[in-house]
């Protein structure tokens, strides 16, 4: 299932925003682009910046015109469709503002892009089925809960692709908008107004069943490895007789914050993050990060825990990057099965955000991510249990199927 993205993929670095330079123009900004390519890119595409600096330039030339100051965001769509001629989900081009943005997130600092706070999906004709609520939304404050159809906004249906945008046009005007819907075949009606929004890494319920569910969202701010180890230590006071690890729709975040988090369920593997001119191993030991062997001052777990109960790993197509790392992780760990849709595709490669002269910025793909052999990873993580969310199911019951599935495993 396509879902919309919440979070970002990997990155490794935090400081991600430049002073924009003056007088910064259009082929400046090709050519600094060409050059990062050129000079720091080991991803998966075979299309070499050379050849892309020769299909892309007279095109640069043509938009500038020949004029000196042609200001580098003329550039900005070109650049767009350079990078995506690489196939590469993680080498993109981030505006100033969108930089910023993602500066933020990354320092764990609330963002300002507003949103009501919802995951929904699609229903065809019968418009958005709402998959989860997140903590502190606008839409967990207006009672929104998991199983909700919402049929429109502000008049207009929310069907398909037309919804998805219905809804982006609703959030982004941050005034009240007016909500049509159904809860298990009752009409519902709600006004609520889209918000900035921190969204919360980690969360813990506590199931009747005496299963523990932690839903791990992201890994894109200090501190979620620390927020693993507090929730799992709750788990244990609880006696629970098993764990869910919900990974579905986490699309990644910092490598540092992947491994510690992995360290609370398994001793977990070295990885060698291979760039073009070298190697660097991690790992995990003892709540510290390692990097070729040597414990990093930041982060550190404070009283780490060891959770060794049964796990179900719970992930989708939207599972993707550190989030597929963490997935693979565990495969080898006694007492866990991963179940859902096979993740999306990117668990082999490492990323940062490079701040481009302008103010903009270069999400680059700079190291293949290789496991304690050095040999390649797959990208994809198939899971041994086939599950998936029947929306139908979810709208007229408020069950997440999935979910129940992963319980009914435990329990066996």
């Amino acid at each position: 299932m396509k879902r919309a993205a919440l979070v970002l993929a990997l990155a490794l670095t935090t400081s991600v925003q430049a002073a924009p330079a003056p007088s910064v123009t259009a082929q400046d900004l090709f050519d600094e682009v060409i050059y990062q390519l050129a000079s720091f890119y080991n991803g998966p595409s075979d299309v070499r910046a050379g050849d892309l600096r020769r299909q892309y330039l007279p095109e640069v030339q043509k938009l500038c015109g020949g004029q000196p100051d042609c200001a580098a965001a003329q550039a900005y769509p070109l650049l767009g469709r350079l990078l995506g001629d690489l196939k590469d989900a993680h080498t993109n081009l981030y505006t100033p503002s969108q930089l910023e943005e993602v500066g933020r997130l990354l320092l764990g600092e609330q963002g300002q892009r507003r949103t009501f706070g919802a995951v929904t999906e699609a229903l065809g004709a019968g418009g958005r089925v709402v998959l989860e609520v997140l903590p502190g939304s606008a839409a967990e404050r207006a009672g929104w809960k998991a199983g909700d159809v919402l049929r429109r906004v502000n008049g207009v249906a929310l069907d398909g692709q037309a919804g998805q945008a219905a809804l982006g046009r609703a959030s982004a005007r941050g005034t009240p908008a007016r909500f049509e819907g159904t809860r298990q075949g009752t009409t519902v009606k709600t006004t609520l107004t889209a918000a900035p929004l921190q969204v919360t890494p980690v969360s813990l319920s506590l199931r009747a069943d005496g299963l523990a569910v932690l839903r791990l969202r992201h890994f894109n701010s200090p501190g979620v490895g620390q927020q693993v180890h507090d929730t799992l230590r709750k788990v244990q006071a609880a006696g629970t007789r098993g764990v869910i690890l919900d990974l579905r729709w986490n699309s990644g975040g910092r490598v540092d914050e992947f491994m510690l988090s992995a360290g609370a369920f398994t001793d977990p593997a070295p990885l060698f993050l291979k760039t073009r001119v070298d190697a660097a191993k991690i790992g995990y030991g003892a709540g510290r990060y390692l990097v070729n062997g040597k414990a990093q001052e930041q982060p550190e777990i404070k009283t780490p825990v060891r959770y060794t109960g049964p796990l179900a790993v719970l992930v989708d197509e939207g599972t993707a990057s550190s989030a597929e790392f963490l997935t693979r992780t565990l495969l080898g760990r006694p007492s866990t099965q991963v179940i859902g849709e096979a993740t999306a595709g990117v668990g082999d490669t490492a990323t940062r955000f490079i701040p481009l002269t302008d103010g903009s910025g270069l999400q680059l793909t700079f190291a293949r991510m290789l496991d304690a052999a050095e040999q390649p990873l797959g990208a994809r993580i198939t899971p041994q249990v086939g599950a998936s969310v029947d929306l139908a199911g979810l709208a007229r019951t408020g069950r997440d199927s999935a979910l129940e599935q992963a319980a009914t495993l435990l329990s066996r």
